[in-house]
């Protein structure tokens, strides 16, 4: 069984940009999050691109929950969790994008500076465009609920230490590797 995730140490960061149309879902997510009372359970911040402003919200934290708008072949509106070191397959294959240095960059880099994540997953909505100035799309907006819904569940299994098998961080060996 994993560790249990302290409150205090548990982060739900939100990527992406308000004015670039379903880039907005992370933000959106973690709203809906808010609103459902998140913050008692989690430290909640809207990051915008997964760079040093993640980098300085990882110190002091043992569970990361990320929320992102994700390119994808799913139909728009498809919400996928990703775990652990699928995460980083996933961030990896897709680069920066909109965000630099990448998300795998960010996380890397946390791990090189000894911050170690006992528990890491993010929680994406595959967009459907990224307009300047645009609203998310109705299929994105419509994922906003489904969304918070995966994004609480991972916040119960991590407070209970409970996680998937499967995307237990130091299985992986990506984050926190075994001693």
């Amino acid at each position: 069984m994993a560790e249990a995730a302290d409150p205090r140490r548990t982060l739900i960061a939100a990527l992406g940009n308000a004015l670039m149309g379903d880039d907005a879902a992370g933000p959106s997510v973690l709203a809906e999050l808010a609103r459902r009372g998140a913050e008692r359970r989690a430290r909640l911040c809207e990051v915008g691109m997964a760079g040093v402003d993640l980098l300085i919200e990882l110190e002091n934290t043992d569970a990361l929950i990320l929320l992102d708008a994700i390119a994808s072949t799913d139909p728009p509106g498809t919400v996928r969790v990703f775990r652990g070191g699928e995460l980083f397959v996933y961030a990896e294959s897709r680069g920066g994008g909109s965000h630099q240095p990448s998300l795998a960059d960010t996380l890397h880099m946390a791990e090189r500076l000894g911050m170690r994540l006992k528990h890491l997953a993010l929680v994406g909505i595959a967009a459907e465009q990224f307009e300047l100035g645009g609203s998310l799309s109705p299929a994105v907006a419509a994922a906003v609920n489904r969304a918070a819904d995966e994004a609480w569940r991972l916040l119960e299994e991590f407070a209970a230490g409970t996680p998937r098998e499967d995307g237990d961080v130091r299985q992986e060996g990506w984050i926190n590797p075994p001693v």
